[in-house]
């Protein structure tokens, strides 16, 4: 088995020995060993902020779903669901309600469906029911 001083001198005869420095091509191999690495780290560095982004993007939709839910729920029971009103949205964002009285043979229930869009894509939809009580 070889020793690393014996690697050393056929690779990096300078060095071995102690007589000279780095050479060219020992450089150019630690130079685009460095750069690939700075481009892994920005490209994963990229990919975090967009997830991050995203992750947002989803916790807004809930909590604007949610609200919109729960404000649904707290109304009076309106057989036709016209009087249920929206929540305010943040900009971009927009929350579309669509009440469906006609799914059971019974008036008294109703399916709701809240629709999260942001710039006009659907990021979320939740569907529940309200029941006159």
């Amino acid at each position: 088995m070889r020793s690393l001083l014996t690697v050393l001198r056929r690779w990096a005869p300078g060095l071995a020995t102690g007589q000279g420095g780095l050479g060219l091509p020992e450089t150019l191999v630690a130079v685009g060993l460095l750069g690939t690495g700075i481009v892994a780290l920005v490209s994963a560095m990229s990919t975090g902020s967009l997830a991050v982004g995203e992750q947002a993007q989803q916790a807004t939709a809930q909590r604007l779903a949610a609200q919109q839910m729960e404000t649904v729920k707290a109304a009076p029971y309106d057989a036709t669901g016209a009087s249920y009103a929206t929540v305010n949205a943040p900009g971009g964002y927009a929350v579309e309600l669509e009440v469906d009285s006609g799914i059971y043979a019974t008036a008294n229930i109703q399916e709701v469906t809240v629709t999260v869009l942001r710039d006009g894509t659907t990021v979320l939809m939740i569907q529940d029911y309200k029941v006159n009580r």
